[in-house]
């Protein structure tokens, strides 16, 4: 247990109804900080909570900087959902966690059981430390036993942010994170000893072939919110970019955010012909030719030069025939079908990339 001396982290937050975390919570979750491998902290492709907190807390000078920033979201976030309250059980206030087990809110952070989708580690996460990774399982755990809070929450801050209400509302934890919090968090902190098993998307994709990455890619963008949660980042990037309005001219960075947020390292690019030639010449990716098609294919309608409104780019997440799919784009809010042959009036797909490696 540490035997640090807090100020700054004992600070009250948003006060008279949140006051100051008690010393053991602060204790614990430095232990618990401490404990996690370096890579739970590095930069990653995601629109993450160092994303979120980047006007606020950044920028970040180290890794050991980025763990106390951690250490300061996970201190106000705690405050804001529970009062710092370990064995916090479900909102009674949300009908719907109320009746469904698997979106109830449990332990400090408020997490739920649905969460685990995210990303595979954190099942892998639950398996390690609880041996199972059921719903009672989760809820029990995220309770009684603190390590796993603060591990799982950790992760899970890393690949999305959306879930959390707190983190959502302005005026809640990122209007209340404290820069001398987080040098305080500093002094207690270290970097390089704690043990790796990190095994997913946080780890380093160098290891590991873009093919190993296409079911996590699929399951991205299947599911409706991520990929909602995708296409807006992908709608500010292009607007900061060159002034675009989101869908328009979107295809491109909509599918780079994709590809990223499944560990496949591309740049964000912005013009569909740009990112064809970087899956296929620097991602190695190969060319198939249409009507051999087939689900985590990258479809493309563009030729050897750019042309403003006919080059696309897509996902395709279903193939029904060997003309007709079920693809993601930036044309839609949701999985959509297109026909290789350009019928319905689309342009026709030249070519498809696949990862065979």
């Amino acid at each position: 247990m540490s035997t640090a001396i807090y100020k700054a982290c004992l600070q009250p937050i948003a006060p008279p109804h949140h006051r100051s975390p008690p010393v053991t919570f602060l204790d614990k979750l430095i232990d618990a900080i401490n404990s996690l491998p370096d890579q739970v902290f590095e930069k990653n492709n995601y629109y993450d909570i160092y994303s979120v907190m980047e006007g606020t807390l950044g920028p970040y000078s180290s890794l050991l900087h980025r763990k106390a920033v951690m250490c300061e979201v996970l201190r106000v976030l705690a405050g804001f959902e529970t009062d710092w309250d370990w064995n916090a059980g479900v909102d009674v206030t949300n009908p719907y966690s109320m009746n469904h087990k698997e979106s109830e809110e449990t332990g400090a952070f408020q997490v739920s059981w649905d969460s685990i989708g995210f990303d595979e580690s954190l099942k892998e996460c639950l398996d390690r430390l609880t041996g199972a990774h059921d719903v009672q399982t989760f809820i029990g755990n995220m309770k009684s036993n603190y390590a796993l809070a603060v591990e799982y929450c950790a992760r899970l801050l890393r690949f999305n942010t959306r879930w959390c209400g707190t983190i959502n509302n302005p005026n809640q934890v990122v209007a209340h994170v404290s820069r001398d919090a987080v040098a305080e968090f500093e002094q207690f902190l270290r970097v390089g000893t704690a043990p790796t098993f990190m095994s997913s998307s946080l780890a380093s994709v160098g290891a590991f072939g873009d093919q190993s990455r296409i079911s996590t890619l699929l399951a991205i963008a299947s599911d409706v919110t991520r990929l909602d949660d995708a296409q807006a980042r992908a709608g500010r990037d292009l607007l900061a970019y060159d002034g675009e309005t989101y869908p328009t001219h979107g295809c491109a960075i909509t599918l780079s955010v994709l590809l990223r947020d499944a560990g496949i390292d591309v740049p964000l690019l912005y013009m569909a012909i740009e990112l064809g030639n970087y899956l296929n010449r620097t991602r190695n990716w190969q060319v198939i030719e249409p009507g051999s098609q087939q689900r985590g294919d990258i479809g493309s309608t563009c030729g050897d030069t750019p042309r403003s409104n006919a080059d696309h780019i897509y996902l395709v997440l279903e193939g029904i025939n060997d003309d007709e799919m079920v693809i993601v784009d930036n044309q839609s809010i949701q999985p959509h079908t297109r026909f290789a042959s350009g019928k319905g009036g689309k342009t026709p797909t030249k070519f498809f990339l696949r990862a065979t490696r």
